[in-house]
């Protein structure tokens, strides 16, 4: 039984990627698809569209045969950590033979090259690192100039776009790990990451935007109606009905609630969460007692040096207490994380009763029970999870329910 795996948001699933699944599938002639999927949060730091729950429904109604949570230590942290937590749950399971995932480039080698150069850091281009981030760039800036003075123009924009950039993470994670899955990358098609462009297929911020307009009007327009099913692989109307219970206001509680957080405790609470440097607390703080929405709370904090994905992923870092010390924990070699199972088919079933005899990693299908077969840290990590749930259900879902993770099954289809 071959076993396809990719490490995903799907937030939410589009003809984008029902193309990857497909094409992918027919390249490996796989028998069966796994998902890592990050949960409440996602890698830029937003609360998701929906919940996983029902993102989890989306997914298996369009072809994957097993949904799993993306723990938040790796889902909401930098390319280089969600690619090395996503990689490291797949070789735990000793069953995913091949990794799938986009790229802007759509070729495999000359991502391998540079992922090589990445993974072993020569000290010429550790030297070309240190220079360019003197000139006060962001770490991401800083490591694509160097790469440009070493390599030339045409390998440095490799490094320019985020597909790209997360391709040569896993790329890079399977060289220094020494995994056995075979990588496999497929061309990113029709609109960019952030793109808004309908042209071909819309992006997932492109769906987002259509979804967040027509919550705040309470309408959905006839041209944003069909836009939306000519992107969407299935019904439009298991998406609206996954809208349902979304909350219009869901950005202004989570403002309040950062407020609460942030302001109310010294300013060595915020100093010690995940990439905040250079004195980023204070004007964190600052910010948030003066702006009025979170996107322009956003926009005072970031600049030249500080993203705003990064920004974002330090609000919900600190929203969900998450510390410095706690997050490279899980970041640690000798650190093992778990399966959370959310979802799915027969033949998903196959994978799971195949894992729990090859794997090396504690499968949970129900956490009452499930989470007796964790460690200490393994828990730790769980508990981020459970908290991220709690506040994407209160700040983002009409019908709030304490503890979702210990009521919700996983979804049989």
């Amino acid at each position: 039984m071959k076993i396809l795996g990719i490490i995903t948001e799907y937030n939410p699933f589009h003809k984008g990627h029902a193309w990857q699944l497909e094409t992918t599938k027919k390249i490996c002639e796989a028998d069966g698809v796994m998902i890592l999927m990050s949960g409440s949060i996602t890698q830029r730091g937003d609360f998701a569209i929906i919940n996983k729950w029902e993102r989890t429904q989306l997914a298996l109604a369009s072809g994957v045969d097993l949904v799993c949570e993306l723990p938040f230590g790796y889902a909401c942290q930098s390319a280089e950590a969600f690619a090395r937590g996503g990689v490291k749950i797949l070789n735990a399971t000793g069953v995913c033979d091949f990794l799938s995932f986009g790229s802007e480039l759509g070729e495999l080698e000359p991502l391998k090259s540079l992922a090589a150069i990445l993974a072993k850091e020569p000290p010429e281009f550790k030297r070309l690192l240190t220079i360019a981030l003197g000139t006060g760039v962001s770490f991401p800036k800083a490591r694509e100039q160097a790469i440009r003075s070493l390599l030339g123009q045409k390998t440095s924009t490799l490094l320019a776009t985020p597909n790209n950039i997360l391709a040569i993470e896993y790329l890079k994670t399977l060289i220094i790990a020494n995994s056995t899955i075979t990588p496999i990358t497929v061309k990113r098609q029709g609109a960019g990451y952030h793109s808004l462009d309908s042209k071909d297929y819309l992006s997932a911020t492109g769906i987002r935007k259509i979804l967040l307009e027509s919550l705040k009007n309470n309408h959905l327009d006839s041209n944003s109606k069909l836009t939306l099913e000519d992107n969407l692989p299935y019904s439009i109307e298991a998406l609206l009905t996954s809208m349902e219970n979304v909350h219009s206001q869901g950005d202004e509680r989570f403002l309040n609630a950062l407020r609460v957080v942030i302001l109310s405790r010294n300013v060595g609470h915020l100093k010690n969460t995940p990439y905040v440097t250079e004195g980023l607390e204070h004007k964190i703080r600052d910010a948030l007692k003066t702006e009025k929405t979170l996107d322009a709370l956003v926009d005072t904090i970031i600049s030249k040096r500080i993203p705003k994905t990064r920004v974002r992923r330090i609000l919900c870092n600190r929203i969900l207490e998450l510390d410095k010390n706690v997050l490279l924990s899980f970041q640690s070699p000798s650190f093992t994380p778990y399966l959370r199972v959310l979802g799915f088919n027969p033949k998903g079933q196959a994978i799971l009763r195949k894992i729990k005899k090859q794997g090396e990693i504690p499968i949970l299908t129900n956490l009452s029970r499930g989470e007796r077969l964790l460690s200490p840290s393994q828990r730790e990590m769980l508990y981020y999870d459970i908290r991220a749930t709690d506040l994407h259900n209160l700040f983002y879902e009409k019908d709030y329910m304490y503890h979702k993770d210990y009521t919700k099954s996983p979804i049989l289809f």
